[in-house]
């Protein structure tokens, strides 16, 4: 199998090192390559790549303008380049797949490559969704994130304060939100819903799950790094290994 990548860097050298490395494999093939973030975006609204090499400083804008302009488009994998010292990027380190740090060699390359064959055959990317989202939450100049949510049933539409959410499940077409003891139905994506709220007060624990993280009252250790989230009401759900990661440093911390 072959996958497409779309490279978009502003610095030509970079820009010719990323296509030779990948030139040499033979299960990925550059498709497009952009300078800027409107063409970046351009580029990727019309190949629709599995993969981009995306460098975080794109002239006087940034690479994650292109992140935010490919929101309803595309989902791909992101390995961000960067020439920023390595102290600032840990502080993105846990946001996404990958960094390259400039200048980087084929050795790191190669093992940047070896992540990303990891991810492409992982059925489930949400964690890596999830990830972003928080991200992208945590920009400068992001939008108020909602405070209520409309709510359509079969005879009336009404608000729903988001203070009052519980949790929310994906049903087919549908979310599932948990409220005040009921439960209504939105029709929505689990991602695009879940785009609306705060990531700092809802943690998304399975491909299907979101939990407000107040909401959890308690976590037991299961089997493989595995827990089970025991909720304030009395239900439970499976929190794995890959979303363990994406819990409050203060919980984390102390499992």
């Amino acid at each position: 199998m072959t996958y497409s990548v779309v490279v978009i860097e502003d610095e030509p050298p970079a820009r010719a090192k990323l296509g030779r490395f990948l030139s040499e494999l033979n299960d990925f093939r550059v498709v497009s390559e952009a300078a800027t973030v409107e063409a970046g975006i351009a580029a990727v609204a019309s190949a629709v790549p599995d993969v981009i090499y995306l460098d975080i400083q794109l002239g006087t804008r940034s690479g994650f303008d292109v992140i935010d302009g490919l929101r309803e488009i595309a989902s791909p994998l992101v390995v961000f380049t960067t020439a920023y010292s390595e102290y600032a990027v840990r502080a993105f380190e846990v946001q996404a797949l990958d960094y390259l740090l400039k200048p980087f060699d084929r050795e790191r390359f190669l093992r940047s490559i070896e992540r990303v064959r990891a991810a492409l055959a992982e059925p489930d990317r949400s964690d890596l969704e999830e990830r972003m989202r928080r991200l992208l939450a945590g920009m400068p100049g992001r939008p108020a994130l909602a405070r209520q949510i409309l709510v359509r049933e079969t005879e009336r539409a009404f608000f729903l304060a988001v203070d009052d959410i519980q949790r929310i499940s994906a049903a087919g077409n549908y979310v599932e939100v948990y409220a005040d003891g009921k439960i209504h139905l939105v029709r929505d994506s689990l991602t695009s819903f879940i785009n609306q709220l705060d990531p700092a007060e809802f943690l998304r624990v399975h491909r299907s799950h979101v939990v407000r993280v107040s909401f959890i009252a308690e976590l037991r250790p299961m089997f493989h790094g595995d827990y089970e989230l025991v909720l304030r009401d009395g239900q439970t759900l499976a929190l794995s290994r890959r979303y363990k990661a994406l819990l409050p440093a203060a919980i984390r911390d102390r499992l």
